[in-house]
């Protein structure tokens, strides 16, 4: 018997008007009429930005039109399932509903993607039930023409046999020490965030950090399979990028040893010129580089310094993050074995989760 799939958002394009992890609950959508936020008329679920298959040309005075443009949003599954329908609802929604969409279930396990639905057409206010055959999946991409609001996103279907191996949080055990900022939560928090509010929560810095670290001490050395950072919700102040470095510790260097031996913010101005302030956050803070007698000391490069002598070791040298997202690294520089994890993002900001596998 097919039955409800949980499920959760990784990521999407744009839903500037909602909170579209209201879209994938299995509540019925909301009445919220009458209800106002500085947005306008409060909606449940997903709503995106206007004109997204329409480009102005300012200075040629011309407009185009771009048939295939959408909205995206990809929806992860909490267990790997064989899916055989879907249930949207473009409920409260009169006129500005999303008005088609095309859906793709992808499957982590085999690499295999399938389009279940091809641009099928969505009328307003109204429940919609699909049927297609039964495809394993562990997530979805879906496309919405051009873009609007959903309500609701529901999957249906059984669990497989064969599920994705479950995996414990190597930092859930760990010893955190050598945080650099703890304004408006710690990495504890990141590291037990698990999605259960609907209101930001996590490691969220000071404006005035420029770099936030910290050091998980694991309970044994590990090799790295898996990295997880999620900027659940932070939707306007995740860091902008994350680095994260081991390191194996052994009888040759010392732990405090090994602490001045950190990868270093870098300074580089355009004639080449490369400073490490011992103190980068004051540094910055202070305008220092003003004072260099650089031709350009107002515009240059930041960058993590981290020698090939040193004995912490690039697993993510430098990653983008996204706001509002679950990202997941697999690739790695390094991957162990490793006895202790350095975690930097940059500038500042919040993210709600922490997790290596």
């Amino acid at each position: 018997m097919s039955q409800f799939i949980p499920s959760f958002i990784i990521a999407y394009s744009n839903s500037d008007f909602t909170n579209p992890h209201e879209a994938v609950l299995p509540d019925e959508p909301k009445d919220c009429t009458a209800n106002f936020t500085h947005m306008g008329v409060q909606y449940w679920g997903f709503e995106t930005k206007r004109h997204t298959a329409t480009r102005v040309a300012s200075k040629s005075k011309q407009i185009f039109y771009q048939h295939a443009a959408y909205q995206w949003v990809k929806i992860g599954f909490k267990e790997r399932m064989d899916v055989s329908s879907l249930k949207v609802s473009t409920k409260w929604f009169t006129g500005n509903q999303v008005r088609a969409i095309s859906v793709i279930l992808i499957d982590e396990l085999n690499g295999t993607e399938q389009e279940v639905l091809s641009r099928t057409v969505l009328a307003p206010d109204q429940d919609h039930h699909f049927e297609f055959k039964a495809t394993v999946a562990t997530e979805c991409f879906i496309k919405m023409y051009y873009e609007g609001g959903i309500s609701r996103i529901n999957f249906f279907g059984k669990k497989t046999e064969i599920q994705l191996p479950s995996r414990s949080n190597l930092l859930s055990k760990a010893k955190i020490t050598n945080v650099s900022n703890e304004h408006y939560g710690n990495p504890k928090m990141a590291v037990e965030g698990s999605r259960k509010e609907m209101h930001m929560v996590g490691w969220e810095s000071a404006r005035t950090g420029f770099g936030e670290q910290a050091i998980f001490h694991l309970e044994t050395p590990a090799q790295i399979e898996e990295i997880v950072v999620d900027t659940y919700l932070h939707r306007l102040n995740p860091p902008l990028t994350c680095h994260i470095f081991g390191l194996l510790a052994d009888e040759d260097k010392s732990f405090e040893e090994c602490l001045t031996l950190f990868p270093k913010w870098t300074l580089r101005f355009d004639d080449g010129t490369t400073i490490s302030p011992p103190n980068f956050q004051k540094y910055m803070l202070d305008q220092n580089y003003l004072k260099e007698t650089v031709s350009n000391p107002s515009s240059f490069e930041i960058l993590l310094d981290n020698p090939t002598t040193s004995p912490w070791k690039a697993i993510i040298p430098f990653e983008s993050l996204l706001a509002d997202t679950y990202h997941r690294f697999t690739e790695f520089e390094n991957n162990g074995l490793f006895s202790h994890l350095l975690y930097l993002h940059y500038p500042n900001g919040g993210i709600h989760g922490l997790k290596v596998f």
